[in-house]
């Protein structure tokens, strides 16, 4: 069971972090906020917003109704919102059940050690209104942050 990628999203639909295995032998190989993932971080993260919205919709009254993963037939997409709408999200084998303590993990212990609680770090990604709806060009570029999310996921990139 592997890890094929990982994606953080903001509040305006844009991919401010990406990371990409390759081989799933080798937990160093791939890329790190590539160009070449901007058209698959459009279309992943309309399916989430879709799907989203749909469980919303159809779910009435005090029980809400949270998506946490997706199933398609070779892959499976495990999400977590926070509630400033950071979106994380894994692909992973079909075979995995769930990620979701691993991204709550991602969120709490390293995201907001290193990117929140960092004062050079921006605090919205976006800082115009042209770098709305997906259109931001912004990354998170903090080598501790890249360092410990490689520490963290490498052993779970070959199981």
């Amino acid at each position: 069971m592997a890890i094929y990628s990982f994606w953080i999203f903001d509040k305006h639909c844009n991919c401010i972090f990406d990371r990409e295995w390759t081989l799933t032998t080798n937990s160093t190989s791939g890329t790190t906020n590539s160009k070449q993932n901007q058209e698959t971080a459009k279309l992943l993260y309309g399916m989430i917003y879709s799907l989203r919205s749909i469980t919303q919709k159809l779910s009435r009254g005090l029980n809400k109704n949270e998506m946490r993963s997706i199933s398609t037939g070779k892959y499976r997409v495990h999400t977590y919102c926070t509630a400033s709408g950071l979106w994380f999200v894994l692909l992973s084998d079909f075979k995995q059940q769930s990620y979701s303590q691993v991204l709550e993990y991602i969120y709490s212990s390293i995201y907001v050690t290193y990117v929140a609680n960092n004062l050079f770090s921006p605090y919205d990604f976006a800082e115009n209104e042209d770098e709305m709806r997906g259109q931001g060009f912004r990354k998170i570029t903090n080598r501790r942050f890249i360092d410990s999310l490689e520490n963290f996921l490498s052993p779970l990139v070959g199981q």
